[in-house]
């Protein structure tokens, strides 16, 4: 079935070709899934780990894919993590310092970053409501619960049960 032509070769892309292969059907599915901003940047990231003179399998876009999705589930974030990394990488090789992708430790650096500036700019008033699903020791289950909240940066206010 064809789809339309290809902004850059002109040559037609058919849907059939682009789900021939098992890893095809699923690349499509993980960018049919995102939305708007995380699926551009996304695909301008994968761009990053593309071979200088050989296509991107779609085996390999499906891990990087998968790799970059398991690093957080604040998908906001991940959107802005991967705008300002693609911004900064593609001025590097505009300046002719910048060379191929093999990991995702830039990535993960700007993304710690990101994290950091969202849980700064939580306001101070704000709370979490946690409600226990079923409790099997109570006081192991409030213990893990106060470290948790510590590691997010909030702080535990007793509230008494009416």
């Amino acid at each position: 079935m064809k789809l339309s032509r290809c902004p850059v070769c002109h040559s037609n892309i058919h849907l059939d070709q682009l789900v021939a292969d098992d890893a095809g059907r699923q690349l499509l599915g993980q960018f049919a899934r995102m939305n708007y901003k995380l699926g551009g940047n996304m695909v301008a990231y994968l761009a990053l780990f593309r071979p200088g003179k050989q296509d991107l399998s779609n085996t390999k876009a499906l891990t990087l894919v998968q790799d970059v999705q398991a690093l957080t589930t604040n998908l906001n974030a991940l959107a802005e993590a991967l705008e300002q990394t693609v911004a900064s990488l593609q001025q590097s090789r505009i300046n002719g310092t910048g060379k191929q992708l093999t990991n995702h430790n830039y990535l993960r650096k700007v993304l710690a970053a990101r994290l950091g500036q969202i849980a700064a700019e939580k306001p101070a008033g704000s709370t979490i409501e946690y409600k226990a699903q079923s409790v099997v020791n109570p006081d192991e289950d409030r213990r893990l619960f106060e470290e948790y909240m510590q590691r997010l940066g909030g702080r535990v206010i007793e509230v008494k049960n009416e």
